[in-house]
């Protein structure tokens, strides 16, 4: 049994390596988010000739919502088919996706895991920030409840002037709320980077403080980086 780990693109296509086009061409089993996802990047990929023919391999579909029930019925059909690939939507599995449980199961049946690696929208949005790299903490989402949000950033404080890159994911719809309650904790002239679309079309980088970006409303895949 073999799982493949796959890095994809964060919204370009034609980032995708060489490597997981090879590897996509000869997949038997595809574990990812959505279907109609990854249809779409095989499509395009088709498209631009870089695949020959649509997908005809087995999907399996593992999410957040659904992802340790699932887990018996991969370790089963990984078993059965040989090998399989572990994609995202976007980016790198398990990085604020699912995956964690799935590799954790595949290691505990002894089974062997590779991976081609691709980019992830924290160390893309870092690297174009124009922040520190020499010392970062990667949060993912912070928690949806209040409460457990302000537990979280109260224990950030003592960061404040150590010359840290904090960085964040972040819905668009709650960047606002998001920011305004990280200025309960963070001084308002700390510099801050919103990271917005990155490879698309409509990418976007906003420098401000962050008392500056709290009224921000931005649409699409938001990356928040905060210099402590």
């Amino acid at each position: 049994m073999k799982l493949t780990i796959l890095g994809l693109p964060l919204g370009n296509h034609l980032d995708i390596s060489h490597r997981a086009i090879e590897v996509i061409k000869n997949a038997k089993l595809v574990i990812c988010e959505d279907t109609r996802v990854f249809n779409r990047l095989h499509s395009k990929l088709q498209q631009e000739g870089f695949l020959d023919a649509p997908f005809s391999g087995e999907y399996l579909v593992i999410n957040d919502f659904n992802e340790k029930t699932k887990i018996d019925h991969a370790l089963i059909r990984l078993e059965q088919l040989g090998e399989g690939i572990l994609v995202s939507d976007a980016g790198l599995p398990t990085i604020s996706d699912p995956g964690f449980v799935l590799i954790n199961a595949v290691i505990d049946k002894q089974g062997e895991l590779d991976i081609i690696p691709g980019p992830t929208a924290a160390m893309t949005a870092l690297a174009i920030s124009g922040f520190s790299a020499d010392k970062v903490m990667f949060l993912g989402f912070l928690p949806k409840k209040t409460s457990k949000k302000h537990k979280t950033l109260s224990l950030l404080t003592p960061l404040i002037g150590q010359g840290i890159t904090l960085i964040l994911y972040q819905s668009p719809y709650r960047l606002s709320q998001t920011i305004k309650q990280l200025l309960e904790y963070f001084p308002p002239n700390t510099p801050a980077v919103v990271v917005r679309e990155l490879t698309k079309p409509h990418q976007e980088i906003i420098r401000d403080s962050l008392a500056n970006l709290s009224n921000l409303k931005p649409k699409g895949e938001i990356t928040l980086l905060l210099r402590l």
